[in-house]
């Protein structure tokens, strides 16, 4: 069940990075549902806004992209969203099912490090 596998990830990632850990939400087709919300988000965000937030993870496509089934990149296992102030990790449950997890810049300081010597190499050759 999709609400236990998120409850785990929370442990587990809550675990690893403490106070780093920012939010876990499960996306259920139109719906969402908040499994954590750190103190400072639940002051930063109004219900509304951060269904607004929620939102822009919904994807058009199913997550899992059967299309890509024997292609050398093989299935898509999970997406990274870089953002300003936290590292947006999205995983699939289900084909209409994702969690959704946050971390912030400290916590996904390694992931945040790469990425930024990768764009750092694209910026030079443009």
């Amino acid at each position: 069940m999709v609400e236990e596998a998120a409850e785990q990830l929370t442990e587990y990632v809550y675990d690893r990075v403490g106070d780093g850990l920012r939010t876990v939400v499960i996306i259920k087709g139109d719906n969402h549902e908040i499994k954590y919300l750190n103190d400072d988000l639940q002051q930063g965000y109004t219900k509304e806004a951060y269904t607004e937030v929620v939102d822009t993870f919904r994807l058009k496509d199913p997550f899992l992209s059967p299309g890509l089934a024997g292609k050398p990149v093989g299935e898509r296992r999970a997406l990274i969203h870089y953002h300003e102030n936290a590292c947006v990790i999205q995983l699939p449950y289900s084909e209409s099912e994702t969690i959704l997890l946050s971390v912030s810049r400290d916590a996904g300081q390694n992931l945040i490090e790469f990425i930024e010597s990768c764009r750092e190499i694209v910026r030079e050759q443009s």
